[in-house]
C-alpha cells in the first residue's frame, strides 16, 4: 500500500448508510477502507483491522455511544483522528464528543463531497465542522468574548477574513472558492493563524478568538 494512502474506518449502525459510505470512500484514489462496523464494540474488538488515520463515527450507536467509543478508542489508537458523523446537533453531545477526543463534527445532511473534504482536512491537521455545529460553538463562547481578539494577535486582513470563515464552519475548499484563492493558500494562512494565536486547530482558534 502506498504510504500516502489515507486509511478510513467507519462505525455506523444504519446498514444502507454504511454501505453508501463504503462506496464513497472506495471510489477515492487517495483512500482505502480500514473497516466498517455497525457498533462501537465491534470496532473495539476488531484486532485484525488496520488502525485508521481517520475514523468516521456515528454518535447514536446501539450499545456504547459514539462519544464513549471515541474516549475508549482514542487511548488505543493515539494516531487516529475521529470525525463525528451524525444528525444530532445537541450541544451536550457536541462538546462531549470533542472533550472525549473527536477533532471534527459533520452532520449527515452534508454531501458526500463535503464529508470527503472533512476527512482530508482532518487528516491534514484541521478541525472540520459543519456550519451549524461551528455556529453552536461560536455562540457558546460569544458571551465570554473578553480575550485579546485578532487585532492584538498580529493577524492581517486576509487572515482575519479566513478566521471568520473558519468560525462559520466552512471547509478549506469553500473558503478558497469564496475568496478566489487556492486551497494551499488557505491552508498556509490557516497555519499562520494558528501559530499567531498559539493554538493547534480550528476549534482552539475559535475559542481563543471569542475569549475563552
Amino acid at each position: 500500500m502506498n504510504k500516502e494512502t489515507l486509511r478510513v474506518g467507519i462505525v455506523e449502525d444504519d446498514p444502507g448508510l454504511r454501505q453508501m459510505l463504503e462506496r464513497v470512500f472506495a471510489r477515492q484514489d487517495d483512500m482505502v477502507l480500514a473497516f466498517a462496523h455497525g457498533a462501537a464494540e465491534d470496532a473495539i474488538a476488531d484486532e485484525r483491522a488496520e488502525r485508521p488515520h481517520v475514523a468516521v463515527m456515528d454518535v447514536n450507536l446501539p450499545g456504547m455511544s459514539g462519544t464513549d467509543a471515541v474516549r475508549e478508542l482514542a487511548t488505543r489508537w493515539p494516531r487516529t483522528q475521529f470525525l463525528m458523523y451524525t444528525v444530532n446537533e445537541d450541544d451536550k453531545r457536541v462538546f462531549d464528543a470533542l472533550r472525549n477526543g473527536a477533532s471534527g463534527y459533520v452532520l449527515k445532511s452534508s454531501s458526500p463531497q463535503q464529508l470527503l473534504e472533512a476527512v482530508r482536512e482532518l487528516h491534514a491537521g484541521g478541525a472540520p465542522m459543519s456550519p451549524a455545529i461551528a455556529r453552536r460553538i461560536v455562540d457558546h463562547f460569544r458571551p465570554a468574548a473578553s480575550g485579546p481578539g485578532v487585532q492584538d494577535a498580529g493577524l492581517g486582513p486576509r487572515e482575519h477574513g479566513i478566521l471568520v470563515l473558519l468560525a462559520d464552519g466552512l471547509f478549506y475548499k469553500e473558503i478558497a472558492d469564496r475568496m478566489g484563492i487556492s486551497i494551499g493558500t488557505v491552508k498556509s494562512h490557516a497555519h499562520a493563524i494558528y501559530r499567531k494565536l498559539h493554538v493547534h486547530n480550528r476549534t482552539e482558534a475559535v475559542n481563543r478568538f471569542f475569549g475563552r
